[in-house]
């Protein structure tokens, strides 16, 4: 069995959408942990959680064995939280509480680590350090990104960029993009985190076709048309875990973005992690979406 650590704070969202407000468990240990579960992975967390975490939300790790280490518990700060205000036309992310810092990746090791910090949790000495352990490191660059206000809205900013070096495979969408590379070019924003090292670099677009630049080539993954939309929170992380998942078992980046493609959008008329897939969900729309990718 492949093994996949989700490095990352266990969040607490709270969704404000068309008048309503709901809570949810999220966060990339949540959405892309359990996404790899399904799938067929071991998961662990290398994660941060404070004492207001619910016995209820833990549990729920523990019912769908994913494995959270003893010393993840903060005795100092309460868990990451953020309000989130989702409209049909934007997306407003509000921190209000955040967990410490991961500090330290102790003896893990294994097949994959997708790394995916939410508020910055993950500083680029921990990543170093993680490449070292594992065969392969899934980047998701949101947290190098983000910045917070000291009323905890969020802005973006401009990425370290040496966290490229210990990255083999990048996930970005267009903001990102711009902020790693400078640019707002899809192709040339490719090129250049592939130019840097990273094996596999992907450009994800809503409800545009996915880019892929890889070894083989540059390629066109087209996205499920026609899906109501309810809730996006979480999509990139169930790419996350649908990517890296199937890129360990098959080694083949088309293949893995049919599956991350197919498992991010056949439910997003679900709310929070309700949206995840079973895997007899998502392989005949993968297969469709594998047979319909060009390359370009």
């Amino acid at each position: 069995m492949k093994n996949i650590t989700v490095v990352s704070h266990i969040v607490l969202d709270t969704l404000f959408s068309d008048l309503k407000e709901t809570n949810s468990i999220g966060g990339p240990p949540s959405y892309a942990g359990l996404t790899a579960k399904k799938l067929g992975a071991e998961v662990r967390l290398l994660t941060k959680y404070g004492k207001d975490l619910s016995n209820e939300d833990l549990l729920w790790f523990i019912q769908n064995q994913i494995k959270i280490p003893n010393d993840a518990l903060s005795t100092t700060h309460p868990t990451t939280r953020f309000h989130i205000v989702q409209t049909t036309k934007s997306r407003n992310l509000q921190l209000k509480t955040r967990c410490e810092d991961i500090q330290h990746i102790g003896e893990y090791k294994g097949n994959a680590a997708i790394v995916s910090p939410v508020a910055g949790e993950v500083s680029s000495t921990i990543l170093s350090n993680l490449r070292k352990k594992f065969e392969i490191v899934y980047l998701d660059p949101q947290g190098f990104i983000r910045r917070f206000q000291h009323n905890g809205e969020c802005f973006l900013d401009k990425i370290d960029k040496k966290v490229l070096k210990y990255t083999d495979i990048i996930k970005m969408d267009q903001e990102e993009a711009y902020y790693i590379t400078g640019s707002r070019d899809p192709f040339k924003s490719l090129q250049k985190t592939f130019e840097s090292g990273v094996k596999v670099s992907i450009y994800t677009r809503g409800s545009e076709d996915v880019l892929l630049r890889c070894s083989e080539g540059l390629f066109k993954i087209p996205v499920v048309k026609n899906v109501n939309i309810l809730d996006v929170t979480g999509v990139g992380d169930i790419f996350a875990g649908a990517f890296t998942f199937t890129y360990l078992q098959d080694k083949d980046p088309i293949w893995a973005g049919s599956m991350a493609t197919a498992s991010s959008s056949v439910h997003l008329d679900r709310l929070g992690v309700l949206k995840i897939p079973e895997i007899d969900d998502v392989v005949n729309v993968a297969e469709d979406i594998f047979g319909r990718t060009e390359r370009i």
